[in-house]
């Protein structure tokens, strides 16, 4: 039914990968919030899932987005991006990852996986003198599940068990 297995074997369906995400940014230190939750105050690392119209405008495919928010930022900010993506089940020697500088700002990055929109990468002006810049991560979870479960087309993403996306989003306009 799937051609892409995690590591730990399993099926790599789109609510395992944000099961997945979830588990990661939460060992980095990030408090896992419901979408539609507030923004960054202060020195605070945040991370979850969120529907489409939840982030500004960025370019990215699809209705789901994930988002991860840090301030400050660590210094391998960029590094902990990558293996969040790898511990979905991407490996980088298989697909083609590339960061395009200034299309998430001045200070971003559009992140592009097998020459598709997959992330938008950006540093956030400090909020005070005396603090330190953050991070806001964007990724299109819908990009990320057709890469992973190798499908064309959203509406053929496993979602979970038999549920397919498209079946869950039956009749709404996309």
């Amino acid at each position: 039914m799937y051609n892409k297995r995690w590591r730990g074997g399993g099926k790599v369906d789109f609510q395992d990968i944000i099961f997945k995400l979830d588990r990661f940014w939460a060992r980095q230190g990030c408090a896992l919030l419901p979408p539609g939750a507030a923004g960054l105050p202060g020195p605070l690392s945040l991370a979850g899932a969120a529907a489409r119209g939840e982030l500004a405008p960025d370019g990215l495919p699809g209705r789901y987005r994930y988002r991860v928010l840090m301030r400050p930022a660590p210094a391998d900010v960029r590094r902990l991006f990558l293996n969040s993506i790898k511990e979905t089940g991407i490996d980088r020697a298989e697909h083609d990852l590339r960061w395009l500088s200034g299309e998430g700002g001045p200070a971003g990055w559009q992140v592009l996986l097998d020459g598709l929109p997959l992330a938008v990468f950006r540093y956030l002006d400090p909020p005070a003198a005396r603090s330190a810049a953050g991070a806001e991560i964007g990724i299109s979870l819908e990009r990320l599940a057709m890469v992973s479960q190798r499908k064309k087309r959203a509406a053929d993403l496993a979602w979970s068990g038999r549920l397919t996306y498209g079946a869950l989003h039956a009749g709404e306009a996309a």
